[in-house]
């Protein structure tokens, strides 16, 4: 029972490993970050910020023992208590909630342009993955291939159709084949646990890679840099910049302030008094006018600065996103040149390669040139495995760099 319980668990774990896609790391990786998660942390706290801001300052209370007594005509002054309520110009509690709100929604240009840096790094390496196992397939069948070579040449050997010097000049390459492989198969293992640290999971989950990569379903969005959370959160702060010039308006106005003393007097009783031992009710009004404060024509003088600054730094970001966009189209046009070149001299080194043996048939087999034909068949089969890997991540690319839900076109469309 034990067993078949071991077996289903491990058909169910087959089953979910098998079902993960690139999509699905994806999911993972922005689940597991903690990076992301500390920034929605940050993006809660800036939120309750906002209720520290738009209140009306303390209410000021006092409470006074007169020592010597002053003398009225309706008796002595004992006790004096006070209140107090500072009120800024109208409208500036709203203005200070509206910054706050402001400064707090810059978190959101962070958090998106960390969960951007996160996927571009997760496909990176991914098409890494995809690239290496691709070339230790490749490397496999060509060493399946010589090895088959070989055999035919042991047997020509023996019928002085061929030389020691053939057979030793393919176990070389079997070996050059094999040395490879096991150097490929340690960086997927490097590789593969490099992915699961990026996922924030435990190094060791075997993953799943894609074996079907064509270059021709490459679809990438519109050129538009204008969505990037960097000019975006650039943009904000501009916003944010107008807020404040707004907010240092409404405070350099006058502040009201209102109140009310009571004083406490004793009744006199050597006379016989109108009033005599009334208590004193004084109700207050307080005008606070920045007459000689030039603190707030500074700070308004400092934003039209920042305002300009941050009108340079715009016009900068956006040349150099622009730049890279343009740099990702130009490596996948490159790319899939690369990938159609490698495929073409892959099929027609084939053709030679056919012709080679068949001749075989009825004669007797170069086999240094079969061989070096073989090699070359390799040389272009890596290259299109490469060319295939560097165009998505050239795609990748331009996924980071643009902005998110525009139509996606063919980038050889595009160019055209």
């Amino acid at each position: 029972m034990r067993r078949i319980a071991l077996i289903i668990i491990g058909f169910l774990t087959l089953s979910f490993v098998n079902a993960q896609t690139l999509d699905d790391y994806l999911r993972i990786a922005k689940q597991n970050s903690s990076e992301i998660s500390s920034q929605n942390f940050e993006l809660q706290i800036a939120k309750e910020k906002v209720n520290e801001v738009g209140n009306l300052g303390d209410t000021n209370m006092s409470f006074g023992y007169f020592v010597s007594t002053p003398e009225t005509r309706v008796g002595a002054q004992t006790t004096k208590l006070g209140i107090q309520q500072q009120l800024p110009w109208f409208g500036t509690l709203s203005a200070q909630k509206d910054l706050a709100n402001s400064i707090a929604e810059t978190k959101h240009f962070d958090i998106d342009l960390t969960q951007r840096d996160l996927f571009y790094q997760v496909k990176s390496v991914y098409f890494e993955l995809y690239n290496n196992e691709a070339i230790t397939s490749i490397l496999k069948e060509n060493k399946q291939i010589l090895s088959t070579y070989e055999n035919m040449a042991l047997a020509a050997l023996e019928n002085n159709k061929a030389t020691m010097s053939d057979v030793l000049n393919i176990r070389i390459q079997k070996n050059e084949l094999h040395s490879k492989i096991f150097q490929n198969l340690n960086e997927i293992n490097a590789l593969s646990r490099i992915f699961n640290r990026i996922l924030q999971r435990d190094a060791e989950i075997p993953l799943v890679i894609t074996d079907n990569l064509n270059v021709l379903d490459i679809l990438v969005p519109e050129a538009s840099v204008n969505g990037h959370p960097s000019l975006e959160k650039i943009e904000h702060l501009n916003t944010i910049y107008e807020k404040e010039n707004a907010l240092i308006h409404k405070e350099r106005q006058p502040s009201l302030a209102f109140g009310v003393d009571y004083i406490l007097v004793e009744e006199r009783n050597d006379l016989k008094l109108t009033d005599n031992g009334k208590d004193i009710l004084m109700p207050k009004i307080a005008l606070s006018i920045p007459l000689f404060n030039k603190k707030h024509s500074s700070k308004l003088h400092q934003i039209q600065i920042k305002k300009e600054a941050l009108a340079s730094q715009r016009e900068v970001k956006q040349k150099q996103l622009e730049i890279a966009l343009e740099k990702s189209y130009l490596d996948i046009n490159n790319e899939i040149l690369r990938v159609v070149a490698a495929q073409k001299n892959k099929e027609e080194t084939q053709r030679a390669i056919n012709v080679d043996l068949k001749a075989y048939e009825t004669g007797i087999l170069d086999y240094d040139k079969i061989l070096k034909l073989q090699i070359q068949k390799i040389k272009y089969q890596l290259m299109e495995i490469e060319a295939t890997k560097n165009a998505y991540i050239a795609k990748a690319k331009t996924v980071y760099l643009t902005q998110s839900g525009l139509k996606d076109i063919i980038v050889t469309n595009k160019k055209n």
